[in-house]
């Protein structure tokens, strides 16, 4: 399985590539738990409104961990 990381926004999502399906985690801002939300899939696959940006994973790593500790939940 590969996977993607993109910042939707503010949200930060992980896209989890397998043979014959994709997967689309969010970061819960309350709970500071990637949870599956389609919602990302059109923004990330069509970027209607510009909003996206793809990133390593050590980037993106990097940009939770600032926002968790933003949200008080680490």
């Amino acid at each position: 399985m590969e996977k993607k990381f993109y910042i939707c926004g503010l949200r930060p999502v992980i896209v989890e590539i397998h043979k014959d399906y994709r997967d689309y985690l969010a970061l819960n801002m309350e709970t500071g738990v990637f949870e599956e939300n389609l919602r990302y899939s059109h923004q990330i696959n069509f970027d209607p409104n510009g909003d996206v940006e793809e990133k390593k994973e050590s980037e993106f790593n990097s940009y939770v961990e600032k926002l968790k500790k933003e949200k008080g939940l680490i």
